[in-house]
């Protein structure tokens, strides 16, 4: 029998290569056995979260997300993950803004936390402001996908339609942008 620790890291595992359904089942034996208080509660139900977001199953992810978050509130990268998540729902955006500006604290200058707190400032039509941190987070990732199609649009809204349509073409022609996109 593997100990607690050991499963964790093969649900991460799982995760990591796209098994959520099966590390879902590993993570949640783990919680079986643990309480909130248990070191690795937190990132046992992030990785969770983050399976069942990844399956469309939000409610769960949620739950699980702001679990992780109260039993350890100073996570960037979770609060990066969940603020994001309801962003792209265009649910709770000033929530989310909130949050972000405290990951932003936590972990100054990484391009995931910078995108999404310019997205959020463009979602609640601050484009001015968006342009400036998705700018950013574009020079920390120029080969980013989605970071250089966030800054297109803000770079749009904001009255630079030739640079904005440099951004998005420049997004058609990277290596790992996705179809949808």
């Amino acid at each position: 029998s593997k100990g607690i620790y050991e499963i964790f890291d093969y649900a991460e595992f799982l995760k990591n290569n796209e098994e959520f359904e099966e590390s879902i089942k590993h993570y949640t034996n783990i919680l079986n056995e643990i309480n909130e208080q248990h070191p690795l509660f937190p990132e046992v139900t992030d990785g969770r979260g983050v399976a069942y977001e990844r399956i469309d199953k939000w409610e769960k992810a949620e739950i699980d997300l702001l679990a992780s978050l109260k039993a350890n509130p100073n996570q960037a990268y979770v609060i990066n993950y969940l603020a994001y998540s309801w962003i792209e729902q265009g649910i709770k955006i000033e929530k989310s803004l909130k949050m972000l500006e405290k990951a932003n604290k936590l972990k100054s200058n990484d391009p995931f936390i910078i995108d999404s707190l310019g997205w959020a400032l463009f979602k609640l039509e601050r484009y001015n402001e968006s342009k400036d941190y998705l700018e950013l987070a574009v020079k920390l990732m120029p080969a980013d996908p989605i970071v250089n199609d966030h800054y297109g649009d803000a770079l749009w809204k904001n009255g630079k339609k030739i640079q904005a349509r440099y951004y998005w073409n420049y997004v058609l022609n990277l290596e790992e942008t996705e179809e949808e996109l």
